[in-house]
């Protein structure tokens, strides 16, 4: 008796969201959801099919980076080791570079695999430092530190030691400015069922999966800001806010009070969040269809994007679960938004076939490397690779006269 009065205590002081200080151990066991949005066979065949026919490093580079380019879905980890073949040691750290948010579901024994394929120590342990946020299993990280030698175990147990894993739902939060864009509708009522037999709302689930990733994945100098919408739009904060112990308290007070309630009003939550200039991803999460027409908000995120004065990422997560019908459009929607910033999209949904492709509507079997968007788009997912990376792969020599050098050479400088 005395513990149900002290459980259902803790649930009131703690909100409508507090299970995760209730029953913590009922979250660990529940993390595994369906998650779809990841490559096709047909898409992977094709890449794999590019790769091979590549004979310069920067060829297969600019393959890869056009295939992340034309399509809003990640790569498993069986995914990256089939890639992780048609590259070198050095080639593989770089790739490892540019996939960042769409290397999504690596386990620590693909992780062992994937190292292994570096011959160099100092390489694998550059790759390690890459891909240790990318960890769905952290509790399983001991099994890389026989691919190193004894006087980089240090160093390495360094990083393993502050391994904190991926997000099931939000995956690798690399970015320091963030906003976390929450759909709380009426829709965000639906309950499921787990794997594990755990019952929760979707508006529990991803609070639930929110709260962990403020808590332990979360870097000191990260700043965010929450943003939740129904009929109206509503700010945690004015601005992004830097993640402080009491910031994240206060994060996890507002959270935890959140409301199922409204309608969708996805077209003015994402104008809210891209009018603050100091962002550069945006994570937005929905549970259904907008409330207005899909086609407008689309056209109208394309001029919003075009008046920032700095690019934003936008990932996507349509979380479907509970949802009993096969209608594609609410992923579609979500999977267009993604791929017109070079985000991630990602499908909670039972319903949705594993293998759904989405985007490639502007792929090309012979793209142009030297086409204006291109570039803008390579120049980006190269700004935080290391400048002597692009060097060890031959980038910076060439095509010397053609602009996509110059934009190569720009940016390692």
């Amino acid at each position: 008796m005395f513990s149900f009065i002290f459980k259902v205590t803790q649930k009131q002081s703690t909100g409508i969201h507090g299970l995760h200080l209730v029953n913590p151990n009922a979250w660990e066991r529940h993390h595994e959801l369906p998650i779809n949005g990841v490559r096709s066979e047909r898409q992977m065949h094709r890449i794999m099919s590019k790769l091979a026919k590549s004979k310069q490093s920067a060829d297969r580079i600019q393959h890869l980076v056009y295939e992340i380019k034309n399509s809003p879905q990640a790569f498993n980890g069986d995914q990256v080791i089939a890639l992780a073949s048609y590259f070198s040691g050095t080639e593989i750290v770089l790739t490892l570079h540019l996939l960042d948010n769409h290397l999504f579901g690596l386990r620590c024994d693909q992780a062992v695999k994937l190292l292994q394929m570096i011959p160099a120590s100092e390489e694998r342990l550059e790759a390690l430092q890459v891909i240790d946020e990318n960890l769905l299993d952290p509790v399983n990280c001991f099994q890389l530190r026989h691919l190193f030698p004894s006087n980089l175990l240090p160093q390495v147990d360094k990083i393993l030691a502050e391994a904190r894993g991926q997000s099931h739902i939000y995956g690798s939060i690399n970015s320091s400015r963030v906003i976390f864009l929450i759909d709380t509708s009426s829709s965000m009522s639906t309950e499921f069922e787990t794997r594990c037999g755990q019952n929760f709302n979707r508006l529990q689930y991803i609070v639930h999966d929110l709260h962990k990733l403020l808590h332990h994945r979360v870097q000191s100098n990260f700043k965010f800001n929450i943003i939740h919408f129904n009929t109206h739009v509503h700010r945690w904060k004015d601005c992004l806010t830097l993640a402080t112990p009491h910031h994240l308290k206060q994060a996890e007070h507002y959270l935890d009070h959140l409301d199922a309630k409204g309608q969708t009003n996805t077209h003015d939550a994402l104008q809210e969040a891209l009018c603050d200039e100091e962002v550069d991803t945006i994570y937005l999460l929905s549970g259904g269809e907008p409330s207005m027409d899909m086609n407008i908000i689309l056209s109208d995120l394309k001029v919003w994007l075009q008046q920032r004065r700095h690019p934003c990422v936008i990932h996507t997560i349509a979380f479907l679960m509970g949802h009993t019908s096969d209608d594609p459009k609410p992923r579609k929607f979500m999977a267009k938004i993604a791929a017109m910033t070079g985000g991630v999209f990602r499908c909670m949904d039972p319903c949705t076939p594993i293998h759904q492709e989405f985007g490639d509507d502007s792929y090309s079997d012979d793209p142009d490397f030297n086409d204006d968007e291109f570039l803008d788009f390579f120049q980006e997912r190269l700004k935080d690779v290391p400048a002597q990376l692009l060097g060890n792969v031959g980038l910076q020599a060439q095509q010397q006269n053609s602009s996509l050098a110059a934009t190569v050479k720009h940016t390692a400088h």
